[in-house]
């Protein structure tokens, strides 16, 4: 299953669950990183491109650092693809990779 078709079934199964998805709202791309430089080095970038950032150490035995990178925007599948493929390429670069979407104000 591409990446597409993943977010399409979870946004259908939202919307299948009585989920407005047609307004916009934060949604949270989250990220994780071997060490807190590549994590800050990644959150800079983000940040430079409009997304509001945070990071956390968290107890996990690898890539224990998580940089979350929110967007306000309409949570459609082709703008959610395109900006997850988008930064998990940045992220890649920084030893780090996607950890997948959401939000919480559905």
């Amino acid at each position: 299953m591409s990446l597409f078709e993943e977010n399409a079934a979870i946004l259908q199964k939202m919307e299948s669950d009585g989920k407005d998805l047609s307004s916009p709202r934060s949604v949270d791309f989250c990220h994780v990183f071997p060490d807190k430089v590549s994590a800050d080095a990644f959150a800079r970038m983000a940040e430079a491109q409009g997304f509001a950032v945070a990071v956390d150490e968290v107890e996990r035995e690898t890539n224990p650092w998580d940089v979350t990178a929110s967007k306000d925007m309409t949570p459609t599948c082709g703008a959610i693809t395109s900006i997850e493929d988008r930064l998990d390429a940045v992220a890649r670069s920084y030893q780090g990779r996607a950890d997948g979407w959401g939000f919480f104000n559905v």
